[in-house]
C-alpha cells in the first residue's frame, strides 16, 4: 500500500507542477492557423490541407486549381502559390520537364520522374525515399514534394495528422540557407 501511496503521491505532484509551472515556461502569441510565434518576429504562415483546393496564406484563403495529397507517404502540392507568396518565380520547360524556382539567391531545379534536384548547382537527393519524385497531376499540374521545397527556402514545417494539414512558416526577411 506504502508503494500505491508514493506513486499516487508523485503522479499529483507532476501533474500540479505541469498546471503550475507551465504557463509560466510557455509565452506565445497566436497566430492564424494556431502556429505560435516569438512576440516581435515577422512571419509568412501558408496553411493546406490535404484534399482541399483553400489554401491560407497569413490568415487569408486563397483557392488554387490542384488539391495538396498524399503520395509515397509524402506531401505533394502545386507549389507556385508558395513560391510567388515568397515574391520567387516558378518556370515549367516542357521540352527538358523541369521545374525551376528562383527565391532570393536560391535556385532550386527539379525534374519530373527524378528522385534528386539541382540547388544552387549542387545534386540534392529529395528524400531518402528514393522512390519519391516529382509527378504531373491532371490538369497538367505539376506536384512537387512541399516539405523538401520549403526546408530549402529556409521555412519550418509542421504536419497535424488528424487535420491532415501542413503548415509552413517562414521567418522573414528570409535567411535562406
Amino acid at each position: 500500500m506504502r508503494k500505491f501511496n508514493r506513486i499516487l503521491a508523485a503522479v499529483l505532484v507532476v501533474l500540479a507542477l505541469t498546471v503550475v509551472i507551465g504557463p509560466a515556461v510557455v509565452k506565445a502569441v497566436d497566430v492564424p492557423g494556431d502556429v505560435y510565434i516569438v512576440p516581435g518576429s515577422k512571419t509568412l504562415v501558408i496553411e493546406m490541407t490535404i484534399g482541399s483546393k483553400i489554401i491560407k496564406v497569413d490568415g487569408v484563403a486563397r483557392t488554387i486549381d490542384a488539391a495538396p495529397q498524399i503520395k509515397w507517404d509524402r506531401t505533394f502540392v502545386p507549389i507556385r502559390f508558395v513560391i510567388e507568396a515568397l515574391g520567387g518565380t516558378i518556370e515549367w520547360n516542357n521540352k527538358t520537364r523541369t521545374v525551376t524556382i528562383v527565391v532570393d539567391k536560391k535556385t532550386i531545379v527539379l525534374t519530373i520522374g527524378k528522385n534528386y534536384s539541382w540547388v544552387n548547382s549542387k545534386r540534392v537527393f529529395i528524400d531518402a525515399n528514393g522512390t519519391m519524385v516529382p509527378y504531373i497531376q491532371a490538369p497538367g499540374r505539376t506536384m512537387l514534394p512541399v516539405r523538401f521545397i520549403a526546408e530549402q527556402l529556409g521555412a519550418f514545417v509542421m504536419w497535424n495528422s488528424a487535420l491532415q494539414r501542413v503548415t509552413l512558416i517562414f521567418t522573414l526577411p528570409l535567411n535562406i540557407p
